[in-house]
């Protein structure tokens, strides 16, 4: 027997239980450093207990069982009677990967299977009463045993003499056969202790408690502030509805038809003379805009949705190092596009587990230096006019420009003479270069000389760029800078022979007019120098364009200077038109997979233009010596 995965109320269960898993995921981890912290063994204890429910409606009873016993080990750390440990994390953070395992297998329409034997019996453990700790002392809201003794006495109609009047005045009737109840068992508990055992009910003992007569105890009047209090909170969810992303896709890929009509628009009222349809046009400029915005609005989720895995990551590598860890996070509520939130979640993994791996010290090293045996970790977000920046930064031990210097020669990746002549800022960005990795040994973590080439490649691909500032013995900070959205891209337009092309502007370092006669010739490609630096200089035409002539050149060319990575280079093109925003279209079959090109977009006078993916171009061409 199999789920229904279109299920709506499934799919309500869903969402809202992957939302209380990364709650769950990130209040464990504090839990450990704040482990009598009340408001988080409650927020916790609140978790399972949703999804329990949840999953009981469902009849997923497998997550309900192991919901369930964490259930009842968190009420035990509520009461106090135990406290969190690292041993017991291990155990619930194993229980988080278990439902996790479980909400995969329920995704894809099976019934989740049960929990690992194991799991149960050390849940089952900390539940077990513990002689060595004294019991908890009686709060005034508890009941005593001679209370306890008298309730059960009236529930079965033998109470003492002197209780049969209180009896007689209880909100619980006597049974007949004697049994009792949940509802009234819970009753006469709220009566002996003279409130509710559960702090957020909506009864408030004090109206109880300025009744002048004892009957009208017993009369149904805390009722009315339920209903009262549970009004708007309905009022306001049906304010909110919850939409399939590929609809948002669909009306932002009908948003950017209306950009590009606008663009064509634009152009063509440019050449008329007309007062009235200069004023349309604005207007349809003003609205669609505006239109643009209010979409990319709904697309946008906060970052938090990527940072909310790290915290686990960082305590589950720090004990697998025998670290000592903080994780700081900022920043948690920045939006941006859906799309990139996903796109960044591989490449921030890799760059927090260098920085726990490679940056910060073993805490008797970091003691030695004169620093707290605890490492700090700051992984933050914030949004910088039309980009976000994102920041990973560590008091570790830095990074030695002159040891990474030697690393690069010992690896034949350049000569003795050029590794001298990098920049620091050059230096510590050969880390992110094929195959490079300082660490010695290889582990399951890091040090296999793959992994931070990808996040380079990873981040350019998203329109974005990383940079790294160390300072020796202080730490390392590495910036990743992408734009809010990649639907939409600024660009640097240029012409090659007939065809217009479409330059990533953040991948656009300057721009000057060359003088062919100041160029050289070094190990046989074409270099110019640029500021005391030789840079290689290539001919965009004679990669992309059908028509290049080399022996048909101008006295002048237009250069723009592409940085990518640790490289810098000079693109010949036969013209410069400006920069505009394109909407960003995929090609077509017939191009599709041509190296070189990330997409297309249509200009403001009915052109096509092909946008360049740089990163690909380069190892296309470049690095094959084209």
């Amino acid at each position: 027997m199999s789920l229904d995965t279109n299920d709506e109320i499934l799919q309500d269960f869903m969402v809202e239980a992957d939302e209380l898993m990364e709650g769950l995921n990130i209040q464990l981890v504090e839990l450990e450093t704040q482990p009598e912290d009340s408001e988080l063994l409650n927020a916790i204890f609140r978790g399972f207990h949703t999804i329990k429910g949840g999953a009981g409606f469902l009849g997923l009873d497998a997550m309900v069982a192991l919901c369930h016993q964490g259930e009842d080990v968190f009420n035990i750390l509520r009461q106090g009677e135990r406290v969190v440990d690292a041993e017991m994390m291990d155990t619930f953070l194993q229980v988080l990967d278990s439902l996790n395992d479980m909400f995969k297998e329920t995704r894809s329409g099976q019934y989740p299977t049960p929990a690992p034997a194991d799991i149960f019996e050390q849940l089952a453990k900390y539940t077990m009463p513990i002689t060595e700790i004294p019991p908890p002392p009686i709060s005034s809201d508890d009941i005593t045993e001679d209370e306890f003794e008298r309730m059960l006495t009236e529930l079965h109609g033998n109470a003492a003499p002197g209780t049969q009047d209180n009896a007689a005045k209880s909100p619980v009737s006597k049974p007949d056969n004697g049994d009792i109840t949940e509802e009234e068992f819970e009753a006469l508990l709220d009566e002996l202790q003279g409130k509710k055992k559960d702090p957020q009910a909506n009864e408030t003992p004090p109206v109880q408690a300025k009744a002048p007569e004892p009957e009208k105890q017993a009369e149904p009047k805390v009722a009315a502030p339920k209903v009262d209090k549970l009004a708007p909170a309905a009022k306001q969810a049906e304010t909110t509805v919850r939409v399939d992303t590929s609809h948002l896709d669909e009306i932002m890929n009908m948003v950017g038809e209306l950009v590009l009509v606008r663009n064509r628009i634009s152009t063509l009222e440019s050449s008329t003379e007309n007062e009235d349809m200069v004023k349309a046009v604005n207007n349809l400029t003003v609205v669609t805009a505006d239109l643009q915005a209010a979409v990319m609005k709904t697309r946008m989720q906060p970052i938090k949705k990527v940072f909310g895995r790290f915290p686990r990551v960082v305590r589950d590598l720090a004990r697998s190092l025998k670290k000592e860890i903080n994780l700081e996070l900022r920043g948690e509520d920045t939006d941006l596009d859906k799309n990139l939130v996903e796109a960044l979640a591989d490449p921030l993994v890799h760059l927090v587990r260098n920085s726990v791996d490679h940056g910060i010290e073993m805490p008797d090293i970091r003691e030695a230096n004169g620093k707290p045996r605890l490492g700090h970790i700051i992984l933050g977000a914030a949004q910088e006019g039309d980009h976000i920046l994102l920041t990973i930064a560590d008091d570790g031990a830095g990074m030695d420009a002159e040891v990474l210097r030697q690393k690069a020669v010992e690896k034949g990746m350049m000569e003795e003479e050029y590794a001298q002549r990098l920049t620091e800022s050059e230096c510590y960005a050969l880390i992110f270069a094929p195959g490079f990795s300082m660490k010695k040994e290889i582990s399951d973590i890091s040090g296999r000389g793959v992994g931070m080439d990808v996040v380079k490649t990873s981040i350019s691909k998203l329109n974005g760029i990383i940079d790294i500032d160390s300072s020796l013995g202080i730490g390392t900070t590495l910036s990743i800078k992408v734009p809010l959205t990649l639907a939409i891209m600024p660009t640097l337009m240029v012409m090659l022979g007939d065809q217009i092309f479409a330059l990533p502007l953040v991948s656009v370092n300057e721009i000057f007019h060359l003088d062919l006669s100041k160029t050289n010739i070094v190990d046989g490609q074409q270099t110019i120098t640029v500021r005391n630096r030789a840079l290689p200089l290539f001919y965009l035409r004679k990669w992309l364009a059908n028509n290049f002539n080399k022996t048909d050149k101008p006295e002048f060319e237009h250069v723009v200077i592409v940085q990518i990575g640790v490289q810098r280079m000079g693109f010949v093109v036969d013209q410069l038109i400006g920069q505009e925003e394109v909407v960003i279209k995929p090609l077509g079959a017939l191009v599709q997979g041509t190296k070189g090109l990330a997409g297309a977009t249509i200009t403001g006078d009915g052109r096509i233009a092909l946008i360049i993916d740089f990163p690909e171009l380069i190892n296309a061409y470049a690095n094959k010596g084209y």
